[in-house]
């Protein structure tokens, strides 16, 4: 099977997200070759990502939120989609929307905030992980921005398959790292560890799964979590995230197998782990001068 795999910063040579971005790439281009797979890497997004869609039997993308849809709809009726389809990156990408619609159907999130006084986690509407997140002492209310309610709690996420079903793969611990720049106090993500234990792990497990389904999640995703009095969905990544450079370590199974299955078969009920592993930016080879 021809496949096409391709993650945007690499393409595009952006130097602050490539060395995050070539090891996603690079850790799922080894399971898919372990897998009997040839993969194909484009050049760039556009002529390259359309000739080699023309010649694939099935494609795989990671890019930003922002841009994800775009070139999912440019290729996905070329060649088979193994992740989530236009529609769904398109709504995932835009924070409000996916907040407003994980509430409506009872998966706790935290609320949008408009009231003076309330101490508030403001994002980008339409960003990327934890790109350009701060916290604020009250609503921030400009365009571009939303803001939501600052819960105290743990920073996990869960990496999930979804096919027929939504397979949970691990319970991860997400490294965050909180600074001070202007007067404002930004929260950076830092690496995994995977899997970890926590109290409430099940509970945990099944939001996250629930929110996939809710979603129309394809392919391997992540849930972020903050875990306070309960488990809260702080964020949805319809695309494979960093915490499959772990993955790939942890699970007796072959990611590329489980993407395959959930496309083409039938997904395990459970996965089984070996060990765990951790690891930071610094440890991928990030080095971020700009923050302290």
């Amino acid at each position: 099977m021809k496949i096409l795999l391709a993650e945007y910063s690499v393409c595009a040579g952006l130097e602050a997200l490539a060395v995050e971005g070539r090891a996603m790439l690079d850790t799922l281009k080894r399971s898919f070759e372990a897998a009997g797979c040839t993969v194909f890497v484009p050049t760039d997004f556009q002529e390259s990502l359309l000739e080699l869609s023309r010649k694939c039997d099935c494609f795989l993308l990671i890019a930003p939120d922002a841009l994800l849809d775009k070139y999912t709809a440019m290729i996905e009726g070329r060649c088979i989609n193994l992740g989530s389809s236009a529609k769904v990156a398109r709504l995932c990408a835009d924070k409000q929307e996916t907040t407003e619609l994980l509430l409506f159907n009872g998966i706790p999130a935290p609320r949008i905030v408009h009231e003076k006084g309330v101490k508030c986690v403001v994002k980008p509407r339409y960003g990327c992980g934890s790109e350009g997140i701060f916290i604020s002492p009250g609503p921030i209310e400009r365009e571009g921005l939303v803001s939501t309610e600052y819960i105290e709690g743990d920073h996990l996420s869960v990496s999930l398959i979804g096919g027929k079903a939504v397979l949970p793969l691990t319970l991860n611990r997400q490294h965050i790292r909180r600074y001070e720049s202007g007067g404002v106090s930004y929260l950076d993500y830092d690496g995994n560890e995977v899997p970890c234990d926590h109290p409430a792990k099940d509970e945990i497990i099944e939001i996250a799964c629930q929110a996939g389904s809710v979603l129309g999640c394809r392919g391997l995703f992540g849930i972020d979590i903050v875990y306070g009095d309960r488990p809260y969905v702080v964020d949805v990544n319809p695309r494979p995230t960093t915490a499959v450079i772990a993955l790939s370590r942890v699970l007796e199974d072959s990611i590329a197998d489980l993407i395959l299955k959930a496309r083409f078969g039938t997904l395990p009920e459970r996965v089984k782990t070996k060990g765990s592993y951790s690891f930071t930016k610094k440890d991928l080879g990030i080095h971020d001068d700009t923050r302290p």
